[in-house]
């Protein structure tokens, strides 16, 4: 597919964002950045209202009462940053509840081995790894140990989106997405340790290829859009070498094995 040509008014507002042009709450957007912003505040919504749902059964399920508390906050956190987005979604004349209403955000794949790749399943926005059914403490902890570290490395460059109002709504989002993933590393730690080491290699085998498609194929457009924005400050493709070495780092002082990810081998749309 050929790359798509940008009109005269386009390329001048990308010169203008790259010279420190932002958007605040009530401006009159240009049509291709609200289009771009309101794909990625669509995807947060759905992957933070979805999140939140596939974690609170392990709220009952957590194996100590301290961890039942932990998982509680950590399900009203997911919630919350829902909520954010749907108020932003919300001020840019989206009916929210509507779209809440009639998916089914808290849908969850049956099968527990599946590996859908990059394919989609419904018709919400979510992140595709939110299929998944978080079977097993071990997936819960890794969830927080990935998924989470890759989610803040991503919102890391929100935090200079030229938005304004996503901007500021993301800082407490962030904040709350590094305790998450420091719940992870911490009990990364204690399960290495345990007896059961060897199915927590088992589930990161299965969860590794889950979560690195996150980061979309290396052949999409989409993202560097998103860079001409200045709605993200790098590529997918730069935030995943980051959270790849970060997550190997980790993994080598846990004792652990990063298995091999083979982009070419997943399942496409």
């Amino acid at each position: 597919m050929a790359a798509r040509e940008y009109t005269e008014e386009e390329l001048t507002l990308f010169q203008e964002i790259e010279n420190g042009r932002t958007f605040d709450k009530g401006e009159e957007l240009p049509p291709l950045y609200k289009k771009a912003l309101k794909n990625l505040l669509w995807m947060q919504h759905d992957s933070e209202y979805s999140g939140s749902l596939g974690y609170a059964p392990w709220i009952e399920k957590a194996p100590t009462m301290q961890e039942k508390v932990v998982v509680a906050q950590i399900v009203k956190d997911e919630m919350r940053h829902a909520s954010v987005i749907y108020k932003l979604l919300e001020g840019l004349g989206e009916d929210v509840m509507s779209h809440i209403e009639k998916t089914e955000l808290g849908f969850k794949m049956e099968e527990d081995t599946a590996n859908i790749g990059f394919q989609r399943l419904k018709e919400d926005y979510r992140v595709n790894i939110f299929y998944y059914g978080i079977n097993y403490w071990e997936d819960f902890i890794l969830f927080n140990f990935l998924m989470d570290r890759a989610a803040g490395h991503q919102l890391e460059d929100t935090l200079d989106s030229s938005y304004l109002p996503w901007k500021k709504g993301i800082e407490g989002i962030y904040k709350e997405e590094i305790m998450h993933l420091a719940h992870g590393d911490k009990w990364i730690k204690i399960l290495a340790k345990g007896e059961n080491k060897e199915f927590l290699q088992e589930r990161l085998n299965l969860w590794w290829p889950r979560v690195m498609n996150v980061f979309g194929s290396t052949k999409g457009r989409s993202n560097d859009l998103y860079v001409k924005l200045g709605l993200k400050k790098r590529t997918n493709a730069v935030v995943r070498d980051v959270f790849v070495k970060e997550v190997q780092d980790m993994c080598d002082q846990a004792g652990l094995i990063l298995p091999e990810y083979r982009e070419e081998e997943q399942p496409q749309r």
